[in-house]
């Protein structure tokens, strides 16, 4: 009885596997033969009218945080959900990392960089629609300020300047924020994170305040992405 029910896990395991490979293929199979002119059609009309439809200058933000709102959803939540899962397994007061004995000169470095990466990342983010950068550029930036920490002198000191409660507070405001911001667009009459299509206003491209809801979206994927991180980052030095 016990060989028939490990034989059906791994049946069901080989199943499952083999069904997952059959629907990309088939979807990969779709995307493959439809026709260039199609193809072409979302580029073409991204480049022609992403600053006219958004008003934002980074065409790059506006494709992930207006066009393709939905998938930057997702993929925010893929972070959320590791650093969840992460931070619920691995123990609160034991770490493994306690410092590195770096010389004076590293100390002191870290010490001059950091404020130039918190003004870095911040830059990254609140000006991510109109200059290269965004959300998960500024966000990434940011998780490097209590990832130093952590590498230079230890755990307990970086969790005692940047609290795993309070990074998890700014990675749920991050994630909340992006939904509710997404649900304005319902409320207006339109679709969930649209943006240009629900009359928000790109104001005056080329300001800071513009391209609508596209700066308050990276602000709070920069937030989600940064504490993310940083909770992965601590978590997975952490031992039992």
């Amino acid at each position: 009885m016990i060989r028939i029910n490990e034989m059906f896990k791994k049946l069901y395991k080989i199943g499952l596997v083999a069904s997952l490979a059959i629907f990309l293929l088939f979807i990969f199979y779709e995307i493959h033969n439809l026709d260039n002119d199609r193809k072409r059609y979302l580029s073409e009309h991204y480049i022609s009218e992403g600053v006219q439809e958004t008003g934002a200058i980074n065409l790059v933000a506006s494709v992930l945080l207006d066009y393709r709102g939905f998938d930057t959803l997702g993929e925010v939540t893929v972070i959320l959900t590791a650093a969840a899962i992460l931070a619920f397994l691995v123990p609160i007061t034991k770490a493994t990392m306690q410092g590195t004995k770096f010389t004076m000169i590293v100390n002191q470095t870290i010490k001059l960089i950091i404020p130039y990466l918190a003004v870095l990342g911040a830059y990254l983010i609140l000006f991510g629609h109109l200059s290269p950068g965004g959300g998960f550029v500024g966000g990434v930036v940011l998780a490097i300020l209590p990832i130093l920490l952590t590498i230079t002198y230890g755990v307990e000191f970086s969790e005692y300047k940047f609290k795993p409660t309070r990074k998890k507070l700014v990675e749920d405001i991050g994630a909340i924020g992006f939904i509710l911001l997404g649900l304005l667009g319902v409320l207006t009459g339109s679709n969930f994170l649209a943006n240009g299509q629900a009359n928000f206003g790109p104001g005056n491209t080329g300001e800071l305040i513009s391209a609508g809801l596209i700066p308050y979206l990276n602000l709070m994927v920069g937030l989600k992405v940064g504490a993310g991180l940083a909770i992965i980052f601590n978590s997975l030095i952490k031992e039992k």
